[in-house]
């Protein structure tokens, strides 16, 4: 008897620990300091890919980008801004889920500034005679 009390009130000390995390959560969102940290996080996303995506336009642009280049980059991008999407499903971006989003962006970054100086270039008209630059 005593040990199925002790389960019991275990139980009922656990489940009320939950619903008071579950509702501390819902009143961080509910008084719109979640949602400003994650409207935050989302302009910090967007002002990052929007660069980048400037970055990758301006590779192909100048022939710093061969075509794989830029698809593979154009792929990059696509990916990230699918697991954006992904996570704002419900609402918000936490902050793990910037930081997960914020590595990607890091790593999209290096491939762009890699593959816009490794040498590569494709051939472009340039003054009326084709050259590689």
């Amino acid at each position: 008897m005593k040990i199925t009390l002790m389960k019991t009130a275990l139980a009922m000390l656990t489940l009320s620990t939950l619903l008071a995390a579950t509702g501390a959560q819902a009143d961080w969102d509910r008084d719109g300091h979640g949602y400003r940290q994650s409207q935050m996080y989302g302009e910090q996303i967007h002002a990052r890919r929007e660069r980048q995506m400037a970055r990758i336009r301006a590779g192909l642009r100048d022939g710093s980008l061969t075509h794989r280049e830029f698809l593979d980059l154009m792929h990059e991008q696509r990916t990230i801004r699918v697991m954006e999407h992904h996570f704002r499903a419900d609402g918000v971006i936490d902050a793990r889920e910037f930081r997960h989003l914020d590595r990607a962006l890091d790593t999209a970054s290096n491939d762009i500034r890699t593959e816009r100086h490794d040498r590569q270039a494709r051939y472009t008209r340039n003054a009326g005679r084709w050259s590689n630059n």
